[in-house]
């Protein structure tokens, strides 16, 4: 069995939720990375020893009992400060 973040999920879940709503944002893997930093690093960690099968009945549960605008207010802080310091013009210039 491996440990896994179980918020990790939740926080990819909420940025395909949100991102597509955000025209103004880059949706590109580097910026969508950095996003989704920041905003686990704003929320508690909620690792688990499970099994695959098990992982996404748990992650339904979790979302229940974890305050989703703790969640979705993370994830909305994120993409705002990454939509206005994309980092992946530096990656491409080299920087």
């Amino acid at each position: 069995m491996a440990l896994f973040n179980l918020m990790e999920k939740i926080v990819d879940l909420k940025l395909e939720k949100y991102l597509p709503e955000d025209k103004g944002c880059c949706p590109c893997e580097q910026c969508r990375s950095d996003m989704k930093c920041l905003a686990l690093n704003k929320l508690p960690a909620k690792y688990v020893n499970t099994e695959k099968g098990e992982l996404f009945s748990r992650v339904d549960q979790l979302m229940v009992r974890q305050s989703s605008v703790d969640v979705d207010f993370a994830v909305m802080q994120a993409i705002e400060f990454v939509k206005s310091k994309p980092r992946h013009d530096l990656a491409k210039k080299g920087g």
